[in-house]
């Protein structure tokens, strides 16, 4: 039942109804969690659902509110995850060890695998001020290195995604790659191809802002409120990603 709540929670296209709704969503799946604590398909969705909400509807300026959220899902997935035995032994272990164990879990893993992950880093984000927060990037990484090799594609490039990210939230000196954070963000748009804006609006919304190329942000964004594609599956996260498109648009001044 959680996952088919998730899946048509996905279908809507009222964004307003979504914004207003979603809170008692995620009670009635935290509450699911909770009463089902070894089910996993259950603790994957309250995961997934509690990083969608806070990446689509919390505002920037709600950042504890938002690390908060990401720690949930972040907690939910590795939960789920931790139902492989080595895992779970190894995830406060040694880095070669944690390494080793990811390479029990096979393709059917790897959308529980990208949840935690892409969360997981949303966290560090967050909490960037936090070095053990910080700390913990090595094994997110390890993380999606796995989900590349299980599932190359999966959730519309959403591995390249995080990967372009990464490369753009590194320190100055201490790993930013901004040509190579590109490389993945476009892949990622390639892979989800023109139907799928959310990733168009991330690329802006990282890479354009990080790059400080304010002719692409704007163009990018302006290029997502303007497309109208008819393609039931993605119809909310396109409408959260003109919704953010707008939003970033009227932040230009602060943000360059």
């Amino acid at each position: 039942m959680a996952t088919q709540l998730s899946a048509g929670f996905m279908h809507q296209n009222d964004v307003e109804l979504v914004r207003e709704g979603a809170p008692a969503f995620l009670l009635m799946l935290d509450a699911l969690a909770e009463a089902h604590p070894d089910n996993p398909a259950v603790l994957a969705a309250a995961a997934q659902a509690q990083m969608a909400y806070a990446m689509g509807f919390v505002d920037k300026s709600q950042k504890e509110r938002a690390k908060t959220m990401f720690s949930k899902a972040k907690t939910y997935g590795l939960r789920a995850l931790s139902k492989n035995r080595r895992f779970e032994r190894a995830l406060n272990g040694r880095h070669d060890e944690f390494v080793q164990a990811l390479s029990s879990f096979k393709k059917k893993d790897a959308d529980v695998l990208l949840t935690t992950a892409t969360a997981w880093v949303m966290w560090i984000i967050a909490s960037s001020d936090s070095p053990a927060a910080l700390g913990d990037m090595p094994k997110v990484l390890e993380m999606m290195k796995r989900v590349q090799v299980l599932d190359p594609g999966i959730r519309q490039g959403g591995a390249d995604l995080f990967f372009g990210i990464y490369y753009t939230v590194l320190p100055l000196g201490g790993g930013r790659d901004l040509e190579k954070a590109r490389q993945y963000f476009e892949r990622s748009m390639e892979t989800a191809g023109p139907d799928y804006l959310l990733n168009r609006v991330t690329f802006a919304e990282f890479y354009a802002r990080y790059a400080f190329d304010q002719e692409l942000f704007e163009n990018t964004l302006k290029q997502v409120i303007a497309a109208d594609p008819e393609v039931p599956e993605f119809t909310l996260m396109n409408a959260v990603a003109k919704m953010r498109a707008n939003s970033l648009l009227g932040q230009v001044d602060e943000l360059f």
